[in-house]
């Protein structure tokens, strides 16, 4: 019988490009298309995975063109593995003997927040669903019994494929072996389907209907009230042309932190007004970039475009405030001021309403381009610090009340 509990985190994951999945349906992979979120099936699984923590990736292939190759080394300079296999045989040359594997189907998507739970299990599972008619799509166990597409199994199971055709599907005869082995059924909530969290894609309306799903999630996830009314909607009709077009994709993740550099060359020179108007259009331009590239799915991890754009708003507030007082101290207090307010307030638990002001970056930014130009940077910094002061000492005092209403 394989082995069940081992506490080994998953490091490597078995993905597939191969046409037939074992489950009677074209894969839907298409790694030379950009059908999910402006990425190929196949490499958005992988930027999901090595978020979650898994850094080697082998993909089931029955040719390597080109496109497979040029995924492979994108993911080289992103510090990821991508070897391809044909057979069993070509897996047991990239893992060792206390390796646990991450199986996925080819046609699956899976929601990072759901890989993240699956990966703290110490055993070895085969997740699965109801077998209700509802999840068709879904590859059957028997007849009341669906499997999920994911599948956590150790060296074991990978040696009993070592004799494997090249022409059969790996992932398929692996569940097989799995299920002979009597590997631990893990039964999913059937809750993940309805929500989209767990999703086969069989064709051109699924993978439509989950790009609309993961742009509503992102534009959702981002707090502030402009950027929820003003972005939100621009957002929603432009992220999709983006997506359409390779080219304009890369650029989209590099115009936040040409236009903040462009802000701090504004600010230095002591162009104020013009320098808060770039820094307003960066926020918008990385706020374009979270919508287009990052599926965060309620993770925290921080993306370094996002720092370097951050830094250098931040350095042209001091820069502006500094050159625009004469090289006067007073413009730096007032900037520094509003920047450790800012980053304060995210720390903090506060009601929704103050989190639109807050969390708002777009709205401090559009208030600085009025001020600048009306009563000068220094001026508005400070007027922004007191309205930041204000909203705090109402949201206090608002929860003061209710607690003792409570009480």
């Amino acid at each position: 019988m394989l082995s069940v509990r081992n506490s080994n985190f998953p490091t490597i994951a078995l993905l597939s490009v191969a046409c037939d999945n074992g489950s009677g349906q074209d894969a839907a992979t298409g790694a030379g298309r950009s059908d999910l979120a402006g990425v190929s099936l196949i490499e958005y699984q992988i930027t999901t995975l090595a978020r979650a923590g898994i850094q080697r990736f082998l993909i089931e292939v029955e040719n390597i063109d080109g496109v497979l190759i040029a995924l492979a080394d994108r993911c080289a300079w992103r510090k990821l593995t991508v070897d391809f296999v044909r057979t069993g045989g070509d897996i047991l040359r990239h893992i060792n003997a206390d390796d646990r594997i991450w199986v996925q189907s080819g046609q699956l998507y899976v929601q990072l927040g759901l890989v993240e739970t699956l990966l703290k299990s110490t055993e070895n599972f085969i997740a699965t669903i109801d077998g209700r008619d509802e999840n068709r799509a879904f590859e059957r166990i028997d007849i009341n019994t669906r499997w999920a597409g994911v599948s956590v199994v150790g060296y074991e199971a990978i040696a009993m494929l070592r004799d494997l055709p090249e022409d059969w599907s790996i992932i398929s005869s692996l569940l097989r072996q799995a299920l002979l082995a009597k590997v631990p059924f893990r039964p999913l909530s059937q809750q993940h389907v309805h929500n989209g969290t767990l999703t086969v894609l069989t064709g051109a309306q699924d993978f439509s209907e989950l790009n609309r799903q993961i742009l509503r999630r992102r534009v959702a996830s981002r707090a502030g009230y402009v950027e929820a009314k003003l972005f939100g909607p621009i957002l929603a009709r432009l992220v999709p042309l983006i997506w359409q077009s390779p080219t304009a994709v890369t650029a989209t993740k590099f115009a936040a932190p040409v236009i903040a550099l462009a802000a701090l060359a504004l600010g230095l020179g002591n162009l104020v007004t013009a320098a808060t108007v770039a820094a307003f259009l960066s926020i918008a331009a990385n706020a374009l970039r979270l919508a287009v590239t990052d599926d965060a799915d309620g993770s925290d991890h921080i993306q370094s475009l996002s720092v370097v754009t951050w830094t250098l708003i931040i350095l042209t507030m001091f820069g502006s405030a500094y050159v625009a007082t004469s090289y006067d101290d007073n413009g730096l207090f007032a900037a520094f001021a509003v920047a450790s307010l800012a980053y304060l307030t995210h720390k903090m638990a506060m009601p929704g309403w103050a989190k639109q002001v807050l969390h708002s970056p777009a709205a401090l930014a559009l208030l600085a381009i009025i001020g600048a130009a009306t009563v000068g940077i220094t001026n508005i910094l400070q007027w922004i610090m007191v309205l930041q002061l204000s909203v705090l000492m109402i949201a206090g005092m608002i929860r003061d009340a209710e607690g003792k209403k409570s009480n």
